[in-house]
């Protein structure tokens, strides 16, 4: 009994596993045996539909099929109640009838038949059409038909073939003058469509013809035509040529593939016209004996079993000497769906994803439907079409189980197939009797043992949302507390609250902790768990997260049902239905159209549900689409469709055209096709006239494929006019102007061979041969082409022949390097002419010159601007750091819409480009490239960025502009708010000008933020038109504000101050004069107080002895200086004078003790009107600026003589009662050129001065002590006004010892102020101490001279004392004497 068991099961699989590898398009589970057929009968009639089909079944221990039930759908698409029905009934077998076929019971239509399983599903057969025959229409109109003898007749039958029923058959008899038509077959053809055709017609062909059509049981007959013979003699004119005329032409035709198409062309005129027929303008050769193609009666055309290659324009062409007509018409073969593959029972979990596939062609593209158990499937949010053809279901629940069916349906026909699905809950993978595709596992599901059990992981912690969009969600976790290191993955589960369908999404690792949740629905609440999984099993959910999904702006779905039709050559007409969801009132739709697919995106706006598109090219291609427009802004647009315009005319003639004489009796005619945007559809051909000097024009017509054409049969010796033009479908273009030629006088001599040619020029390659002829000196000598010879040493080891019009030709693919003989000469009938040698050999190889790749452009970013511009940049590496091109190489930028096969293209030399006219709102996909000649590297990886939404406001309203009464220079701008905005008002922008011809970026602008409607606006010019016009901005505008402008307003300002009566107070004072007394009383007092300070600042001691001195030396001593402007002002350095060794008339005194800083003169000059005192030392030490030799001897700090500017410490100068003034000291160069040996710089008695350039001393009445400050302006400082000296009050006492202990300088730090007066007492040391002893060269006393530049001295100090009379008045306070 076992061994029985395992044969069976093993046979099951066996037979399991051929079933797999048959090719069945059909479910396993559930198919078809007998579908049922269309049924054309006669009314009355009855019809049998057949339906049977099969499901698996067990029976005694075996896998065996059972008859499946059978139910039948009408075409109203409800079962059928057969119970009660007096004209329908399912016999037992599952088979309809239906006992007579009645037009208006209801009966006709398309029948279903559906099977059904218990615990499988049920599945439904293709519809079969039950139709009542109907008779063709007739031929009804009476014609007289005048025909001359030789000429073709043709009399139609039966009309409105497109409407003829499949299946249902016609006999046709004719008969002329009541009699049967006996047909003579070699003038007489009865056409598929029943037309009569008689060639070559005669008298006896005279007579009343008419036909009888037999449908069954049913004959009907036509009118009569009437056709009469007339003599040639009878008609005048009858003698001369005749352009061709159609009697019919062919007709547009759409069969099913293996159908026989016959398209009618019957033709006359005189002389009796040639047909021609033409596919796509490449004439059909009719003679191959494999050919499809045949010819019936004189002229028309049979395909017999149409294929899909068979569909395109068909043209007729007929033809004589006086003119070429075309007729066309289109075929188009349509191909039945076929399975490229069909869906396969499958078996999934639970809450899983599954899709299943679905892939039909055909032709045209079947549209392909699903079915689930009979029903029709509605997409939604969790069964969706993927790609137009797969079924993609997402979180499966048990009842997603049964049969689902692919239909797909064309014009031709339809195909289905079905599959059962499977749903098992999670966890079970035990294989099922009838899942034919076979489980994950088998065996059944044990439950983990407790060790197991253990080492599961625990629920994953602090699941939050992180980012929350309309449309997608990020969520994050925390890995378990409990075994985490057997976590191999994550699933995520979420659903929308109230639906039990819930999807899962698995993550790839352990380490991912954060997930990206997509296609969410906006403003819907979602619920989100985590649950952990091992090798082994899951471990526990954490708890529910639920999140809300943003609100997304309401804006309008896609219009539904969008198509388009092609009206004319320059006119396509496009129409929709309303949006399902339109989300308000739809204010407009814009039809956005372009050429091809790379075209720039024009549109059309459209109040109304359709648009007619005007103005196109002929011939073109348009990808259209349609967006809608409500309050929020731009909607989704539709789905793409593609129309093309029809053709025309060419515009343009052929190009390039020669005429080449060939002999005394044909001229060739050669050219070139009209440019490809000429020529306004498929060319088909081309149409030449010539004629003989003042002899009408004869025409020959050729097919599109051709370029020359020779016209034969012409006069010797005559002058010909040629011209030529191009043909449409439509007809034929404009033709070009007259060409001329002569035609030889005799032909050329044939009974001789031609002569040698009289030149050859060969200009060798590594790996080919240019040659260049000139032909025999003969001209008179025939030459029908040229042999060509060449061999390896030898000649002639290869020969080919050329044509005699030609003069160049290249040989290829020689070896490199080796010695070819070539030879060429001319033939005739008469045989071969002498040849020409010539011996070359070929260049070495040339060295492979490997092109340097280009690479990749990489950093690619795409920034938005605007609504309508996205700024892409990117980093070539190929360039140096600054990123500047020097070569000839240039980017290609790729973009479109983002899952659009459309791409458009932009080249730029610079590595930034901004893209312009996009759509709002609108995702578009970025790539760069980069062109260098004929190299290009590889597209860069791509960038997405989205263009902003349009910002849907419209303007303020009601602006208005008035006076401010209470301020008259103000005038006050208010307005009404838009009335429709999206988002918050966040402020106005108010534009104002005088000139409304400036750009809106040139106007004032004052822009506040706020919702306030109203603004004061100063400052405006009198007597003056301004305009204004007002701008909100909203929380939804980025980038440039491009909301619409309010309406202009413009406004005449008045006078900038109007008079008004002022408020009198005291004794009838008005306020505005009061004002004008008081400022008046101000000045007045200041003026004083300032000439008061100058006079006292102006007067020197009357000891000093420059009173009598004539020279212009004012700012030396006596005058105030004004105070250092010096930018550094606060860094300076203080030198030690050994007062004690020498007595000099003091100059000022700052009457302190304790004043530890003077600022003091730049540099050192002894004029020559100077007066001495005892011991040499000179009295008075001059201010001038033009001399600036400076000794080293007041270094504090050690430096190297080849710095040219010295760096000092900061210092801090304490003053009572004064301000604050500092300098920056600096050196030459050449003062620091002889430092001393032991780093100090000295000072001699013989040289009391010492190094520096000025000596002050300051003369105290019983102070405890007073000091000497030097200051020294570095030889680095260009200009002798940046900086100013400020000496103190005039003397008031003898001179003091300088304590020469006392430190030179005090580090100031460079956090504390130096304008920080800290007090001093009486006790505070002196700052000041004597330097150290300098020995100086005799140089450097040389250098120290008084200097008898008096002009130059008098011209700076004048300098200086203008200037300091215009700062005498801001800098009065800072002066004390």
């Amino acid at each position: 009994m076992r061994r029985t068991t395992i044969s069976m099961w093993l046979l099951d699989i066996c037979l399991i596993q051929l079933q797999l590898l048959q090719p069945s398009i059909g479910s396993q589970a559930l198919s078809f045996t007998l579908e049922p057929q269309d049924a054309v009968v006669p009314e009355g009639h009855s019809v049998l539909l057949q339906c049977s089909g099969s499901a698996p079944g067990r029976g005694k221990g075996k896998a065996m099929l059972t008859p499946a039930a059978v139910r039948w759908r009408g075409p109203d698409g409800q079962d059928l109640g057969i119970v009660g029905d007096t004209f329908r009934t399912q016999l037992k077998n599952g088979s309809l009838y239906i006992s007579s076929v009645e037009e208006n019971r209801g009966l006709t239509g398309a029948y279903q038949c559906l099977l059904t399983a218990d615990g499988v599903g049920s599945v439904l057969s293709r519809p079969a059409l039950v139709a009542i025959a109907r008779q063709p229409d007739l031929n009804q109109d009476f014609i007289e038909t005048y025909l001359l003898p030789g000429q073709t007749a043709y009399f139609r039958c039966m009309v409105g073939e497109a409407s003829w029923q499949e299946g249902v058959r016609h006999s046709v008899q004719w008969f002329r003058d009541d009699m049967p038509l006996p047909l003579d077959k070699l003038r007489m053809v009865v056409l598929p469509n029943g037309a009569l055709e008689i060639d070559e017609v005669g008298a006896s062909d005279r007579g009343a013809y008419q036909c009888n059509v037999t449908s069954g049981s049913v004959s009907r007959l036509s009118s009569k035509t009437n056709l009469n013979i007339k003599k040639a003699s009878e008609v005048p004119g009858s003698d001369h040529a005749v352009a061709p005329s159609f009697l019919v032409g062919p007709s547009p035709k759409t069969v099913r593939e293996g159908d026989t198409v016959t398209l009618d062309c019957v033709a006359n005129g005189v002389p009796k016209p040639q047909i021609k027929w033409l596919r796509n303008g490449e004439e059909l050769d009719l003679n191959d004996l494999d050919s499809r193609f045949s010819i019936i009666g004189t002229g028309s055309l049979q395909i017999s079993s149409a294929e899909d290659i068979d569909s395109g324009n068909y043209q007729c062409r007929a033809s004589n000497t006086v003119d070429s007509l075309d007729a066309q018409a289109t075929v188009q073969v349509q191909v039945p769906p076929k399975f490229i593959q069909a869906p396969r029972d499958k078996t999934a979990h639970e809450k899983e994803e599954l899709e299943l596939e679905c892939a039909i062609r055909g032709k045209p593209k079947p549209i392909i439907r699903w079915l689930k158990n009979g029903d029709l499937i509605t997409p939604n949010d969790y069964m969706q079409l993927v790609a137009d053809h797969n079924l993609r279901i997402l979180g499966l629940l048990h009842s997603d189980a049964g049969m689902f069916q692919c239909v797909g349906t064309n014009a031709a026909g339809s195909v289905q197939a079905a599959a059962r699905l499977r749903v098992v809950p999670p966890g079970d993978i035990s294989e099922q009797e009838d899942n034919v595709a076979g489980a994950a596992g088998s065996g059944n599901v044990k439950s983990l043992g407790s060790g197991l059990l253990a080492r599961l992981p625990s629920q994953p912690r602090d699941l939050a949302a992180q980012i929350v969009k309309p449309r997608f969600v990020t969520l994050s976790w925390v890995e378990p507390l409990q075994n985490a290191g057997e976590v191999v993955y994550y699933t995520v589960y979420y659903k929308m609250n109230n639906s039990e369908r819930e999807q899962k999404m698995v993550t790839k690792s352990h380490d991912d902790l954060q997930v990206n949740i997509q296609s969410l629905l906006p403003g819907r609440t979602y619920q989100f768990r985590v649950v952990a999984s091992t090798n082994f099993g899951s471990g526990e959910s954490s708890a529910p997260l639920e999140v809300s999904t943003q609100p997304e702006v309401n804006i309008a779905g896609p219009p539904r049902n969008f198509e388009g039709h092609a009206r004319s050559h320059s006119e396509i007409y496009v129409r929709w239905e309303e949006p399902a969801v339109t989300n308000g009132e739809i204010l407009k739709y814009r039809v956005y159209y372009s050429e091809n697919e790379s075209g720039a995106d024009l549109y059309h706006d459209s109040t109304t549900m359709d648009a007619l598109l005007t103005e196109l090219r002929a011939y073109t291609d348009y990808v259209i689409s349609v967006v809608p427009f409500n309050r929020n802004g731009m909607g989704d647009p539709s789905a793409e469709i593609k129309v093309k315009t029809y053709s025309s005319t060419p515009s343009e003639p052929p190009n390039n055209v020669t005429l080449e004489v060939t002999s005394s009796s044909s001229i060739t005619v050669h050219w070139e096709p009209p440019a490809e945007e000429d020529r306004n559809g498929q060319i088909t051909g081309y149409k030449i006239r010539y004629r003989k000097l003042k002899d009408a024009p004869q025409v020959k017509s050729t097919p599109a494929n051709i370029r020359y054409f020779e016209l034969s049969g012409l006069d010797r010796s005559a002058e010909y006019q040629v011209k030529i033009a191009a043909m449409t479908v439509n007809g034929s273009g404009p033709f070009t102007e007259w060409y001329r030629v002569n035609t030889l006088e005799n032909d050329l001599d044939e009974t001789q061979v031609p002569g040698k040619p009289i030149w050859i020029n060969i200009q060798p390659g590594a790996e080919n041969i240019g040659l260049h002829w000139g032909p025999p000196q003969q001209p008179e000598i025939k030459i029908r082409n040229y042999v060509l010879g060449w061999g390896r040493g030898i000649p002639d080891e290869n020969t080919i022949e050329l044509k005699e019009t030609e003069r160049y030709h290249v040989l290829k693919n020689l070896e490199s390097n080796t010695e070819y003989v070539v030879s060429l000469r001319a033939r005739n009938v008469k045989g071969d002419g002498p040849p020409i040698y010539d011996n070359i050999k070929t260049r070495d190889e040339e060295p492979i010159d490997v092109p340097v790749p280009l690479e990749v452009p990489v950093g690619l970013r795409a920034i938005t601007m605007s609504s309508s511009s996205i700024v892409v940049y990117w980093i070539d590496t190929m360039l140096n750091k600054n990123q500047h091109v020097t070569d000839n190489r240039h980017y290609t930028i790729s973009y479109g819409i983002t899952g659009s096969s459309r791409y458009r293209y932009h080249n730029t030399t610079d590595l930034n480009c901004m893209i312009n006219d996009l759509r709002p709102n609108t995702q578009y996909e970025f790539a760069v490239k980069v062109v260098k000649g004929r190299r290009e590297s590889a597209w860069s990886m791509s960038v997405l960025n989205s263009t902003y939404q349009n910002v849907p406001v419209t303007p303020p309203r009601e602006v208005t502009v008035r006076l401010d009464e209470e301020n008259p220079p103000t005038v006050i701008i208010q307005w009404m708010p838009p009335k429709h905005t999206v988002g918050q008002i966040t402020g106005y922008n108010i534009y104002y000008t005088t000139d409304t011809t400036k750009r809106d970026r040139d106007w004032s602008i004052e822009a506040f933020a706020g919702e306030e409607t109203m603004l004061m606006l100063s400052n405006l010019k009198p007597y003056t038109t301004y305009y204004f016009k007002v701008q909100a901005r909203t929380t939804k505008q980025q980038g440039n504000n491009n909301a619409p402008f309010s309406a202009l307003v413009s406004y005449t300002t008045t006078a900038a101050v109007i008079m008004q009566e002022a408020d009198t107070i005291a004794k009838g004072i008005d306020n505005e004069k009061l004002l004008y007394i008081i400022i008046g009383v101000t000045a007045v007092v200041l003026l004083v107080v300032l000439f008061g300070i100058l006079l006292l600042c102006r007067r020197k001691p009357q000891s000093s002895p420059e009173h009598t001195k004539k020279s212009y030396q004012k700012n030396n001593v006596g005058v105030p200086k004004p105070p250092d402007l010096w930018i550094h002002h606060d860094q300076m350095e203080l030198k030690n004078i050994d007062k004690g060794l020498h007595t000099v008339t003091p100059v000022c005194s700052d009457g302190a003790s304790s004043s530890g800083a003077l600022t003091l003169p730049r540099s050192v000059v002894h004029s020559e009107y100077e007066v001495e005192t005892p011991g040499g030392v000179p009295g008075h030490v001059t201010n001038s600026l033009d001399k600036r030799s400076y000794v080293p001897g007041y270094m504090t700090t050690s430096m190297n003589s080849t710095m040219e500017r010295p760096q000092y410490p900061r210092t801090q100068y304490n003053h009572q009662n004064r301000s604050h003034m500092t300098m920056e000291t600096g050196l030459s160069q050449q003062s620091l050129s002889q430092p001393n040996q032991n780093g100090s710089l000295a000072q001699t008695p013989e040289h009391p001065y010492g190094g520096y350039d000025a000596n002050f001393c300051n003369a105290g009445n019983g102070a405890a002590g007073n000091g000497c400050v030097s200051t020294i302006e570095s030889a680095k400082r260009g200009h002798p006004l940046k900086s100013f000296s400020v000496p103190g009050p005039p003397p008031t006492g003898v001179a003091t010892p300088i304590n020469k202990h006392t430190p030179a300088v005090t580090i100031r730090p460079q956090n504390q102020s130096p304008y920080k007066k800290p007090s001093f007492s009486a006790a505070t040391p002196n700052r000041l101490q004597g330097g150290g002893s300098v020995a100086h060269s005799t140089d450097e006393i040389q250098r120290l001279a008084p200097s008898t530049s008096t002009e130059e001295l008098n011209q700076e100090m004048a300098n200086l004392e203008g200037l300091m009379k215009d700062l005498s008045a801001i800098t009065a306070n800072e002066f004390e004497c």
